[in-house]
């Protein structure tokens, strides 16, 4: 029982002190300096993924690029009732993030899709489905934020 305790204490011990660090912890948000940001698309969706990211424009740094986003959100219906109302709903958020050079906007330096859907079914209180869809929405922002901010460090 005491060897037990023991290996345990030991285990214990070599992991805490082993260095471990989260991967995002102590970084800046983008190591790639933002010169302009352009919305193209659904604007509700790209201010809430650059809130998300914690992008900021900078004019003073001199290599920086111009960040595109075009985004575009789809709710549709995947499923009828016999009676013709919808059943199943898809939502679909696609975004296109691209990073032009500054100096030459022909130049791409990193273009990258991301795209998320989900597919849940009808709810008949309408106040209920509304809110079920803007939490859905959210949460498909947020997965597409943190692909686009591990995009954006690698």
């Amino acid at each position: 029982m005491k060897i037990k305790k023991l290996l345990t204490g030991l285990i214990f011990l070599a992991l805490t002190s082993c260095g471990y660090q989260p991967i995002n912890l102590g970084k800046s948000n983008s190591n790639i300096p933002i010169n302009k940001i352009e919305f193209i698309g659904d604007k509700n969706v790209n201010r809430k993924i650059i809130m998300l990211i914690g992008l900021k424009e900078n004019n003073l740094q001199k290599n920086s690029y111009n960040l595109n986003l075009k985004s575009e959100k789809k709710v549709s219906v995947i499923a009828k009732n016999k009676s013709g109302n919808a059943s199943v709903y898809k939502t679909t958020i696609d975004v296109e993030l691209t990073l032009r050079d500054v100096n030459d906007l022909s130049k791409i330096f990193k273009t990258k899709n991301f795209s998320l859907s989900f597919t849940y079914n009808n709810i008949e209180n309408k106040f209920d489905l509304q809110q079920y869809q803007k939490n859905i929405e959210e949460n498909l922002i947020k997965n597409i934020g943190k692909k686009i901010e591990t995009f954006l460090n690698i």
